[in-house]
């Protein structure tokens, strides 16, 4: 037995793996822990019509669901089936479940123009049914416009009701002009508002917005954004509320020659200048297009950044990462079906209307479509085919595409209190375990929830409010992300303790905090801590139906700098920080078999580590380098998803190594099937205790099995942990006493495969 797990058991920090004499081995690298980033996933087909029936301009939307102690969020997107220009038929209609990853077709209608509704109702505006009044003169201001209401979070709505529209002193060009809505945003405890566009003069549009103080049954203009003009007409318009309380509108022009935006501090009464190009988009000198001119669709996601979507040729996704739309720090084409031949022509491929929608804290799904539906001369036609051209994608025809994007704030460590707390780990207790009657998403678990909807909080009427978290462990916590009362103000302070009998300690506060998001703070020194209470103060504002004095905290977010957690790391990427060994096979395949997966085998997480070996010539490995030190103490859970089965089953073992220099293992370990745990003393492996360390069942029937793995090494032995209990002391693998410098986990074997095990909450420290 063990002579086969020596013959077996290798990484590539203690010898070579057995390849192919073609293949070449790399490493590649993770993102940087400490910058923000923006990770675009694979292109996905959402909805393939039978037959090539039409089906273009996707959008999408999604509403909190469920209960603060089960919450969902269904993604609800949908697509025209008519030609462009051609005879209207109500949208179609898609769903999905799993944040964006797939989708069926729905019964029912999609309602692309619509928001949440301070009453938690979600409100619908309709491009069709307008009429003029009768009898109105021959420019007339007013429409009767359908508007319905949903009270199951998006998932039906009721019959539409006529509602008003007034856009003096502006005018519609004449009685069949109408106005056409493209955004809604509720401001908090004031006025819902709309955005689109109008027909003001002949061949002119003119982008405007609306305002409706009686939940959408009435609409006044409140202001124009941008006056259109024989020379330069404004229409579609996107509109958020960003991060610090801004009213942003980015909109279409006539002309093509950029997005324009314009900003309001006074949430539309007013506006900072005049509506402007955004200079991160401008045409460069060969007039090639960085980013899409048509469409544009905002989202403020919880974790403070603002997303921006829009097409044309191609379909582009951009980032703000303070959350104001201010500057654009990234942008990057996310779906393509473009003429190979001319990739600047705005006549080929995919129409550019594209939309997203937000799934979790730090993730959002981007939705497109593949080709153009139109009438041209008559005819329908599809603008992957009418001309002939080779499309990039290789699609020609009608398709709704998706793509999952990550969307992640600067650090990693970000602890999961939303599945620790449902998985009784870490307990959420003070004022606001509360529901409030009718919004089920209310209550302590509100707080950790990973919404920023202001329904999904934990919420308190009679004044301020304790709220306190206890632990599942002693962090080293540096940085916390606060979101108070919504659209309002609030003050709180920032309290940790290290246990029960300890008095409470300040750590930071904040003052009159504003905005739509989190907002983050790391305090001058990191704070120990197995508790932490956050006093929360009286809110400026309070929510429809809850009585005055009132406190809010929308949404917390703790970080620790000495845990992996993998929470605010890519899905199906490198998690940041760490490097991949990367194998390029004699065909040509590239191996890597590590990533982020959100199937996490009942960890109590969201996200896990997974080492998965796949191939024959490729050993899956990971590692991350930390300051060096003479003492160093690394733990983590560990799960195995499959045992080896096949070659020498006997020998199937997760790897784990504390590292000297970049890749040498000072000290060499193996959790085997047979539930033992074994380490490398340089020349042969030797078991630490007696008998079984841990259950090394895969199985989840009654509860997966996952095992805390602690080691703590100096620079000549180390003594493993095992769920609490100490199991024994191992030497160097190496024989050296150099100093320590990180870790690394990896599958058994290069030669064999079949191996698939989870590792989460990954915690280093010096000492």
């Amino acid at each position: 037995m063990l002579a086969g797990m020596l013959a077996l058991i290798v990484t590539p920090v203690v010898a070579p793996p057995v390849s192919a004499a073609a293949a070449t081995k790399t490493e590649i690298a993770g993102l940087s822990p400490t910058a923000p980033a923006l990770v675009l996933g694979a292109p996905g087909t959402a909805y393939d019509p039978p037959g090539d029936t039409p089906a273009w301009f996707a959008m999408t939307s999604a509403y909190d669901s469920g209960t603060a102690q089960n919450p969902t969020r269904p993604v609800r997107a949908g697509y025209l089936r008519h030609y462009d220009a051609g005879a209207r038929e109500e949208p179609g209609r898609l769903t999905s479940a799993n944040g964006g990853l797939t989708f069926s077709a729905s019964i029912g209608d999609s309602h692309e123009t619509a928001t949440r509704l301070d009453d938690g109702r979600v409100l619908h505006v309709a491009l069709a049914g307008q009429a003029p009044p009768a009898n109105g003169p021959a420019r007339p201001q007013q429409r009767s416009v359908p508007v319905s209401y949903s009270s199951d979070d998006g998932g039906t709505y009721g019959a539409p009701v006529s509602a008003q529209i007034d856009i003096a002193p502006q005018s519609f060009l004449n009685g069949t002009a109408n106005f056409i809505p493209t955004s809604l945003v509720q401001v908090p405890s004031g006025p819902v508002l709309m955005a689109g566009y109008a027909v003001t003069d002949l061949q002119t549009t003119t982008s405007m917005l609306l305002a409706s103080v009686d939940q959408g049954l009435t609409w006044n203009l409140r202001a124009t954004i941008a006056q259109g003009s024989s020379s330069h007409s404004f229409s579609e318009t996107g509109l958020v509320l960003a991060a610090n309380g801004d009213l942003v509108a980015v909109m279409r022009t006539s002309t093509y020659d950029n997005l324009w935006v314009r900003r309001s501090t006074t949430v539309g009464t007013t506006w900072t200048a005049a509506a402007a190009p955004i200079p991160e988009f401008a045409a460069d000198a060969n007039g090639n297009r960085p980013f899409g001119r048509i469409n544009p669709q905002l989202s403020l996601l919880p974790n403070g950044i603002l997303a921006l979507v829009a097409g044309r040729p191609q379909n582009f996704v951009a980032l703000s990462y303070d959350g104001t739309g201010r500057t654009w720090d990234v942008k990057r084409s996310f779906y393509d079906n473009h003429s190979v031949a001319a990739p600047q022509d705005l006549n080929d491929g995919t129409s550019g209307n594209a939309d997203l929608i937000w799934t979790e804290s730090n993730r959002a799904v981007l939705m497109a479509d593949s080709c153009h539906a139109l009438v041209y001369q008559g005819t329908n036609r599809n603008k992957c085919t009418w001309r002939g051209a080779t499309m990039s994608d290789g699609t020609t025809t009608f398709q709704i595409k998706r793509v999952l994007a990550d969307m992640l704030t600067a650090g990693v460590g970000k602890i999961d209190l939303a599945g620790k707390a449902a998985a009784g780990t870490v307990q959420l207790d003070g004022d606001y375990g509360t529901t409030i009657t009718g919004h089920p998403r209310t209550g302590s678990r509100g707080a950790v929830d990973g919404s920023n909807e202001m329904w999904s909080s934990a919420i308190r009427s009679g004044g301020a409010g304790v709220f306190d978290i206890s632990l599942d462990r002693t962090y080293t916590l540096s940085k916390v992300g606060l979101s108070l009362a919504i659209g309002g103000t609030a003050s709180a302070t920032v309290q940790t303790r290290l246990t029960a009998d300890e008095p409470w300690t300040d750590w930071y506060s904040v003052t009159n905090q504003s905005g739509y998001a989190l907002k983050y703070t790391t305090p001058a020194a990191s704070r120990q801590a197995r508790q932490v209470r956050v006093l929360v103060g009286e809110s400026s504002i309070c929510p429809p139906g809850v009585a005055a004095p009132c406190s809010q905290l929308n949404e917390i977010e703790l970080y620790a700098d000495d845990v992996d957690s993998f929470e605010n790391d890519p899905v199906n990427g490198i998690p940041r920080g760490y490097r991949a060994d990367h194998t390029l096979d004699d065909a040509g395949a590239g191996h890597i078999g590590v990533w982020v997966s959100q199937s996490t085998a009942g960890s109590g997480s969201s996200r896990a580590l997974r080492i998965a070996d796949g191939s024959t010539v490729h050993l899956p490995a990971v590692r991350r380098l930390d300051s060096a030190a003479g003492v160093k103490t690394v733990g983590f859970r560990f799960h195995p998803d499959q045992w080896r089965t096949t070659g020498e089953p006997e020998s199937s073992a997760m790897l784990f190594d504390v590292l000297t220099g970049t890749r040498q293992a000072a000290f060499h370990f193996a959790l085997t099937r047979e539930g033992t745990v074994r380490y490398y003393d340089g020349k042969v492996w030797r078991p630490l205790g007696t008998g079984q360390s841990f259950n090394p069942s895969a199985s989840c029937t009654g509860g997966c099995v996952w095992t805390d793995v602690e080691v703590r090494a100096t620079t000549t032995t180390a003594t493993i942990t095992v769920n609490g209990r100490l199991i024994g002391t191992a030497t160097r693998a190496d024989g050296a006493t150099s100093t320590l410098t990180g870790h690394s986990f990896s599958a058994s074997s290069t030669a064999d495969a079949d191996e698939n095990f989870l590792v989460d909450d990954v915690y280093t420290r010096n000492g």
